[in-house]
Parts: C-alpha cells; sequence; structure tokens
C-alpha cells in the first residue's frame, strides 16, 4: 500500500493518479504473479513490481486505457523487464561473491603447498573461467546446473571448462 501512496503522490494531474490507481488494483496480482514466475522468490517480485509502479507512474501519462489489451501487456512487460533486471544483478553479486568465498574457503581448507598454488593459479584466470571452475569442482554443481546458474548454453559451460582447464594447467606448469 506505501507504494501506491508514493507513486499517487508523483502524480500532479487528478485524472492521472485516478488512472494510476485503478491500474494499480487492476494489474497489481497479475504483475507479482508474473515477477514471481521468473525470479521464485517473492521478495524479489515484490521488489520488481514496486519498481515497476514507479516506471509506470513515471510515464502515466503515456497510458490510455487501463482496462485494455496493450496496457495489460504493457504492465507485465515492464514488470518482466525489472525482475530479470533484479536477476541478473543479483545473479553478478552472488557470481563475484562466491568466486571469491570460494577461493577464500579453498585457501583455509587446505594447508599443503600443492592446493594453495592450485588456488593461486585459479585466481589468475579471467573471473569466467574462475567461476566455472569453483563452481565445477570446489561446489560440486553439473555442467547444467552451471549452465542455469550463470545463464549459459551446457556446451558453453563445457567449452568454458575446457579452456580454463587448459589455461590453469600453463599457469601450474611454470610454477
Amino acid at each position: 500500500m506505501k507504494i501506491l501512496t508514493i507513486c499517487l503522490a508523483m502524480i500532479d494531474d487528478e485524472a492521472n493518479q485516478s488512472k494510476f490507481e485503478e491500474l494499480y488494483y487492476r494489474y497489481k496480482g497479475l504483475m507479482l504473479h508474473c515477477a514471481n514466475n521468473l525470479l521464485q522468490d517473492m521478495h524479489l517480485a515484490e521488489d520488481a513490481v514496486n519498481i515497476a509502479f514507479f516506471q509506470i507512474a513515471q510515464n502515466i501519462h503515456r497510458i490510455g486505457e487501463v482496462d485494455s489489451a496493450s496496457t495489460r501487456r504493457l504492465a507485465v512487460t515492464i514488470t518482466e523487464r525489472r525482475a530479470i533486471e533484479l536477476y541478473r544483478t543479483r545473479q553478478r553479486e552472488y557470481n563475484r561473491t562466491t568466486v571469491m568465498e570460494a577461493a577464500m574457503h579453498m585457501e583455509k581448507e587446505h594447508d599443503n603447498e600443492q592446493e594453495l598454488l592450485l588456488t593461486e593459479a585459479i585466481l589468475k584466470l579471467s573471473p569466467t573461467y574462475q567461476q566455472v571452475i569453483i563452481l565445477k569442482y570446489s561446489q560440486g554443481y553439473s555442467n547444467r546446473e552451471i549452465a542455469a546458474l550463470l545463464d549459459y548454453t551446457v556446451s558453453k559451460v563445457d567449452q568454458l571448462l575446457s579452456r580454463g582447464r587448459r589455461q590453469l594447467r600453463i599457469l601450474l606448469e611454470e610454477v
């Protein structure tokens, strides 16, 4: 309900406020359902819907009839795009922290010199190769799971693992 109040305060014209309020009550459930289908997380879905409503409030003067197929499609499209942006942002943050945590975990867990050399070599790889190698060998994910996590195809994960292992071999041979 707070989002409705905030968005209404953003709109100057009383007719557009009324239009926005009608749009809010008519499509809120649908938008939440669409975002939750994509994100599989109700809290993130609510965030995506709130961001979508902010965008709609900023552009309410461009919207025609509230009860039309085009307005419904617009509300769903905006919501889906905001949900995808949230998902991608969260994945980037997760991948960044996972690589560093895994490398730190590997250092703490393994004291022998060979494993420390391996950890140092992995950290010298590009972030993309680091991600797939750590997810595969340290975290135990399958190639299919890695592909889903990183939004890649399975063949791309296979290719990245192969190239990453090759670069890792070269780095370890130099040591």
